[in-house]
């Protein structure tokens, strides 16, 4: 019995070790398992806590796109919101109403209608908007739009509006295009506010140009009143002067020829009483010998010529100082140019003879055929004058550098047409070209202060062009200048005559 027993214990024993590892085989089963659930609800409660958060996100998305949403509602410029196709995904009521986009239609479709049918244009508000270039479809290229201006014009009602356009491209996390979205500011008050600057700022302009001109003859008259004025008032103590002058030289010249009557008849005397007493007294004898009356008869009778030369001279210098003058045929009158320029020659003769040691001033003439000019002959003696003192002074600078060139002024004359020109020409200092171009300017002038007023040549020019003439100057430098004096022989217009008048008058 007991060997059976031993049997029985064995295989209990052995069930019971493999029950123990099967135990041990459990245990590690679950252990596993365990940590499978472990790390599987880890992984559960990750992607719970990211769907949580992905929801929030959502929902703060949502929240903020209906913000957003509302903000772009109440907005008063159009915003508009196209995917890659260019259909419109987004539209706000003012780009329903202003821009007249339906959510069902497209970019191409709503801007060829538009077009077409309402009115795009460039700014130039003739040219159509060419529909590849508009904006929004130029952001879909992935272009970037600032501020384009486009005219938009509605026909019925008749609208018209200016929109300033700025539009960009949507891309995605990758870059690529997935649509675009465009801001529409009319701007159509600011344009008008442009407009009507720009209208204001050109009545300005020309307010302020006729102030400039208005102001330019404001001073062109006042310099032309001074040195109207000043030879007015130079003419009328000429005038008086050669008056004065006249009367005891006409005394004199007048004089001459009885004079010289006298002495002839009182010479006859003495001859006849040489030839009746030829031996007079020792007194008398003396005092002939002492005379010398053959001397005293030869002296006397160019005493008398030059007495007569010297008179005659003096009442041409009358003469020219009168009619250089000309207070007593002020206004329009045929004149001889020649003589004015004869006259204003003697009235300068002193300037041009030899003094302090310096050579005199030759002039030469070379008078053409000229007719008589219709114009104000002291008017343009007074021109004469200017250009002539100013010839003179140009050569008396050079002659203070040098010596060695002959001093010399040519007046040339001759007739052009309908026209007669006075050339003017002295080898003096000359000009440099940034003085050419403003001699004519009142008040400009290079000479020493208290030397001049730089009116005269800005005067000569004003009286030329209102004779319907012009002056035209070359020069060089050290080498001399021209002034050349252009004249029409016809009479001047009523305005010219006008202007010319007020001298009279003044």
């Amino acid at each position: 019995m007991e060997p059976k027993n031993k049997v029985v214990e064995t295989d209990r024993s052995a069930e019971i070790e493999q029950l123990k590892a099967q135990i041990v085989t459990l245990e590690q089963l679950l252990e596993v398992y365990e940590q499978e659930t472990s790390s599987k609800s880890t992984k559960l409660e990750q992607a719970l806590a990211q769907l949580q958060e992905h929801t929030q996100q959502l929902s703060h998305a949502e929240t903020t796109l209906k913000a957003l949403r509302s903000m772009l509602d109440s907005i008063g410029d159009p915003v508009v919101v196209t995917d890659q196709h260019g259909q419109f995904v987004f539209l706000n009521p003012a780009a329903e109403t202003i821009l007249g986009i339906r959510a069902s239609s497209s970019l191409t479709n709503w801007a060829r209608t538009w077009r077409d049918t309402q009115g795009l244009f460039l700014p130039d508000q003739t040219t159509p908007y060419p529909i590849e270039e508009f904006p929004l479809m130029q952001a879909l290229r992935g272009e970037s739009v600032d501020a384009t201006e486009v005219f938009a014009r509605t026909a019925e009602p008749l609208v018209e509006n200016w929109l300033s356009v700025t539009a960009r491209s949507l891309p995605d996390e990758t870059g690529k295009i997935q649509g675009g979205v465009a801001v529409f500011h009319n701007v159509t008050s600011l344009k008008q506010t442009e407009v009507a600057l720009r209208r204001s700022e050109a009545h300005s302009r020309e307010q302020a140009q006729q102030l400039h001109h208005a102001l330019q003859d404001l001073q062109k008259a006042q310099t032309q009143l001074i040195q109207t004025e000043k030879m007015s008032g130079i003419g009328q103590l000429v005038a008086g002067v050669a008056h004065e002058i006249n009367n005891p030289i006409s005394f004199v010249y007048g004089n001459i020829t009885p004079a010289n009557e006298y002495f002839q008849s009182l010479l006859r005397l003495l001859r006849l009483y040489q030839k009746h007493y030829p031996n007079p007294d020792l007194e008398i004898q003396a005092e002939l010998d002492e005379i010398g009356l053959d001397f005293l008869e030869e002296d006397l009778q160019k005493l008398l010529k030059s007495i007569r030369s010297g008179a005659e001279r003096v009442r041409q210098i009358v003469l020219a100082l009168r009619n250089f003058s000309r207070l007593d045929e002020t206004g329009m009158k045929p004149v001889d140019l020649h003589q004015g320029l004869d006259n204003t020659l003697l009235i300068l003769q002193n300037r041009l003879q030899s003094k302090k040691g310096l050579p005199a001033i030759q002039v030469f003439h070379q008078y053409g055929e000229l007719p008589l000019v219709n114009c104000d002959a002291s008017q343009l003696n007074q021109v004469f004058i200017n250009i002539l003192s100013n010839a003179i002074d140009a050569i008396e600078t050079r002659l203070q550098v040098s010596t060695t060139f002959v001093p010399t002024i040519t007046i040339t004359t001759k007739q052009q047409g309908g026209a007669i020109v006075i050339y003017i020409q002295d080898n003096g200092v000359g000009m440099m070209p940034e003085v050419m171009q403003r001699l004519f300017e009142p008040f400009f002038t290079t000479k020493p202060v208290g030397q001049g007023t730089g009116l005269g040549l800005s005067v000569s020019y004003q009286i030329i062009e209102k004779h319907g003439g012009t002056i035209r100057v070359t020069s060089e430098l050290g080498q001399g200048s021209q002034f050349a004096i252009i004249l029409p022989i016809k009479e001047p217009s009523d305005s010219q005559k006008q202007n010319l008048a007020i001298r009279s008058e003044n």
